[in-house]
This record gives C-alpha cells, structure tokens and sequence, in this order.
C-alpha cells in the first residue's frame, strides 16, 4: 500500500508532533536530553500551542542545503526520529557524509528524486491511501 498524506507542511512540522521532547520525555516531565539546551530554550518559544508549525531546519529553513544535517550533528533535529539518525552507528556516517560533502548530499538527493518519478500513480481501490491524518488510517 502507498501512503500520501494530504496537508503536510514540508520542512516544518506541527509542535504537537514535538511538544512530549520539550515537556515530558518518555514519561520523565523533562526534555529530551538529546535536545541542545539552546535550541530546546528556542522551541519552548516557539512551541507554545500544538497547533502552531516549526521548521525543520531552524538555522536555515528556506534554504535547500546541508543545514538539516549539520543540525543533527549540534542536537538541534526537531523530531526525534531524526536526531536518532546520528546517534545510530547504522545512519551516522550517512549524516557525516552529507553534512561534510555537500556534493555527495546534492548527488544523492537526485538519484532519490529519479527513482521517486518512476513510482507510477495508483488509481485502483484498495491500492493506496490518501490520509487525513498521516499518524492514523482513514476512518471512512
């Protein structure tokens, strides 16, 4: 099954998606240790409703450049998924890699990018989902 999602923001995120890391991190009514006191000191800012957006990349967020990973290396990945992504002995020299060589990044990016246009379009029932929500499955 494909999953596209409707009504995403691309590059930010809504804080509701961020605010257990600033407030109540697993449970702990603390942050997220992984977080930069300084950028946790910023989202707390800007994260004062659910609803509110924050970028993903707060150093440079209308730029297409290297800053999401370079970011991840100072603590400052917005969603902790990706902030794992440097952590990981599995992921972390990817995150090294673009963030260091932005030559490689751009490359990379462009292969994704073919191999992204040559998913066909599903159009029968039961092949894929646009959601509502893409935390949840449709109820309809």
């Amino acid at each position: 099954m494909v999953l596209i999602c409707r009504g995403t923001h691309h590059g930010r995120s809504s804080c509701g998606s961020v605010q257990h890391r600033l407030y109540n991190f697993s449970g702990t009514g603390k942050p997220d240790p992984s977080l930069d006191p300084k950028y946790l000191n910023y989202l707390e800012r800007k994260c004062r409703w659910a609803s509110d957006y924050v970028d993903l990349d707060a150093a440079t967020p209308h730029k297409f450049d290297i800053g999401y990973y370079t970011n991840l290396q100072k603590k400052m990945g917005l969603l902790s998924t990706d902030q794992l992504l440097y952590s990981d002995p599995r992921t972390s020299p990817l995150i090294k890699a673009f963030a260091y060589q932005p030559s490689v990044f751009y490359h990379q990016f462009g292969v994704s990018m073919a191999k992204l246009g040559n998913v066909q379009v599903l159009t029968e029932q039961n092949e894929g989902e646009i959601r509502t929500n893409c935390n949840f499955v449709n109820s309809y």
